[in-house]
């Protein structure tokens, strides 16, 4: 019996004791974020039972150098003398090589053990690293506004963007100060919220006199270290420095500076894969833009692309469809497997028709999943990537439309005919012509063309005057060729028959040319010769 009160008393002291440390809390006052120079700060421990608290801080290591806490006591005791509180002080030591990086984040534990509550721990940490890197703002610069704006991807300006997107950033830097500030410098760094550093940039100094402001415009794509930003956002510091340029000023020649940040959500949680890193015949080409390059007809094109998966997501088995409706491109490219924020190559070979179209030509590529659905990300975005290229040089041009009829005088040896041409422009672009006559020279004579070469726009047309003499002899049916060229090559030939009629004795006289001087000589001789030949008949008959 005994041995049995004192087990059920066990247990009832057990189950008491669980029960006091199951009720007891430990809890700290708020600690305030620290400087990046040595000091101290007050936090009040709490407990809701009587207790001892154990109290530790752990080191903050950089290479050799080390953020040490101290002046505060291992342990405390909590109890109803106290009102089961105490304030302690932490002295923390910074030494001076310690670098307080750009976009890292400095903290540590102030972490309490309670004999009744138990373990519980309150932050520490230290302010970010500025920017301005201690150079303060004397020159009183302001950075007013950073303007983001999403110029080819996926993202929303400042809400969020996607890996590999362009961003462009409109910065306005003001001097609101009372001095003039010379040679200012606009710096940035890209960075992730982990602290890595992606990219960063400057731009060319200028002057900004007491009121004066700037706008910087920077661009960057998120092409770089794309792994790094798997479940970590983009951070953007920027800063102005310049030299005070004032006589007037106590601060005349010291440096100044002012700084920003700002954070985007970048996705990678999406299942999204795109095409990025594209060239044509070896050269880069750029979504949404057209291709520098020159491409002719009856070239071969050489593509090459990159299938990035942008997602956290492993995939398998993804492929890319390119299609082009005007060149008769649809080819689909198979890939392997590929891993999340991992990337494979792909190329495509394909020619330019030797009758292409002078323009310009849209290449789709779009990717797809294992299951034939085009990848798509949250906001709907399918995954296709168009490329753009000019095709032009070598190519056959849309023959024009060409008639011609007699429109004045009669086909008729020994006369002029006036023949009119008509010319229209068939192809979609402003074309120059040469219109030639050939075939005729053996049975006339061209007098006169106009106008022979001309510019006529897209649908333009023109009417062209050939006038031809016809020599004798020319009667019956006859042709000859007008002949359409542009840029030495031969569009068109286009007969053209005319029925020469047989001329008069009066239509030759009329037509020939005659030297009247000697007409009028031999005429008067033969004049003279028919009075001679009168007066001798007289006399004869006389006698």
């Amino acid at each position: 019996m005994e041995a049995t009160l004192k087990k059920t008393f066990g247990i009832l002291f057990a189950i008491v004791m669980l029960l006091g440390l199951a009720s007891a809390t430990l809890t700290t006052s708020t600690i305030p974020e620290l400087s990046q120079s040595s000091g101290s700060f007050k936090v009040n421990v709490t407990s809701t039972e009587n207790e001892s608290v154990s109290i530790s801080i752990p080191s903050i290591i950089q290479g050799s150098n080390e953020i040490t806490f101290s002046g505060f006591p291992s342990t405390i005791i909590l109890n109803d003398l106290n009102g089961r509180k105490v304030e302690i002080t932490v002295n923390y030591d910074v030494p001076s090589g310690f670098v307080f990086e750009l976009g890292q984040t400095y903290s540590t534990n102030l972490d309490l053990n309670g004999s009744l509550s138990g373990a519980f721990s309150a932050p520490i940490s230290f302010k970010e690293g500025d920017f301005c890197e201690g150079v303060e703002n004397n020159g009183n610069l302001e950075i007013r506004d950073l303007e983001f704006d999403v110029e080819n991807g996926y993202g929303d300006s400042d809400d969020f963007w996607y890996l590999f997107d362009t961003i462009s950033v409109d910065i306005e830097v003001r001097n609101d100060g009372s001095w003039d500030t010379r040679n200012v410098q606009l710096e940035w760094e890209l960075y992730n919220t982990a602290g890595d550093r992606i990219t960063d940039g400057d731009v060319n100094d200028f002057d900004l006199d007491e009121g004066d402001e700037n706008t910087v415009t920077i661009s960057f794509k998120l092409d770089e270290d794309i792994k790094d930003f798997e479940g970590e956002n983009a951070v953007l510091f920027v800063r102005a420095t310049g030299e005070i340029d004032d006589s007037q000023s106590q601060y005349d020649g010291d440096d100044t500076c002012a700084s920003d940040s700002r954070e985007v959500e970048v996705r990678t949680g999406d299942e999204f894969m795109i095409v990025e890193d594209m060239t044509i015949n070896g050269n880069p080409a750029e979504r949404s833009d057209v291709f520098s390059g020159s491409i002719t007809c009856g070239s071969t094109v050489d593509f090459t692309g990159v299938a990035y998966n942008i997602g956290d997501r492993d995939q398998e088995n993804p492929f890319v469809v390119a299609y082009s409706n005007d060149l008769g491109v649809n080819e689909i490219i198979n890939l392997n497997d590929v891993n999340a924020f991992r990337s494979e190559d792909f190329s495509l070979r394909f020619d330019i028709p030797k009758d292409a179209e002078e323009k310009t030509y849209t290449l789709s590529l779009s990717v797809y999943d294992d299951n034939s659905r085009i990848f798509e990300n949250d906001e709907d975005d399918d995954s296709i990537t168009n490329v753009y290229f000019k095709v032009e040089g070598n190519c056959a041009i849309t023959p024009p439309t060409v008639t011609a009829e007699i429109s004045s005088g009669e086909a008729k040896e020994g006369k002029d005919v006036t023949i009119q041409a008509y010319l229209r422009n068939e192809n979609n672009e402003e074309t120059t012509y040469v219109l030639s006559a050939e075939g005729y020279s053996s049975w006339a004579n061209l007098k006169e063309f106009e106008p022979q070469t001309f510019t006529l726009g897209p649908g333009e047309a023109k009417d062209i005057l050939i006038t031809l003499s016809l020599k004798q002899g020319s009667e019956g049916e006859r042709e000859f060729n007008l002949v359409a060229s542009s840029n030495g090559q031969v569009l068109l030939t286009k007969p053209v028959l005319l029925s020469v009629e047989s001329g008069s004795f009066w239509d030759d006289l009329g037509t020939q040319n005659w030297d009247w001087k000697l007409i009028g000589i031999i005429a008067l001789n033969v004049v003279l010769l028919v009075l001679i030949i009168v007066v001798a008949a007289k006399v004869l008959k006389r006698r």
